[in-house]
């Protein structure tokens, strides 16, 4: 699984970078941490953002993943905490 993650990753960054940047923190059984980093924290729909990344997860191989929690840690950086099912 982490495998998906990691070029679900590769695939958000490619699309999105520089508005928004995804890195992982941790993969650690069903829960999965990442931070996004980018002038995106500052529009409306930022949500969007966060559910993008669960698309490409599930364009990869289907993994049920749903968000959990989000923090902002800064103006322009924002740690999501997903469930992978």
């Amino acid at each position: 699984m982490s495998k998906t993650i990691e070029k679900a990753v590769e695939a958000y960054n490619q699309y999105r970078s520089p508005e928004a940047t995804a890195s992982i923190v941790r993969i650690d059984g069903s829960e999965l941490v990442v931070d996004f980093q980018g002038s995106f924290c500052a529009t409306c729909g930022v949500y969007d953002w966060l559910e993008d990344l669960i698309l490409e997860i599930q364009r990869i191989e289907f993994i049920d993943v749903k968000i959990d929690r989000i923090e902002h840690l800064g103006l322009d950086k924002i740690r999501v905490q997903y469930t992978l099912r």
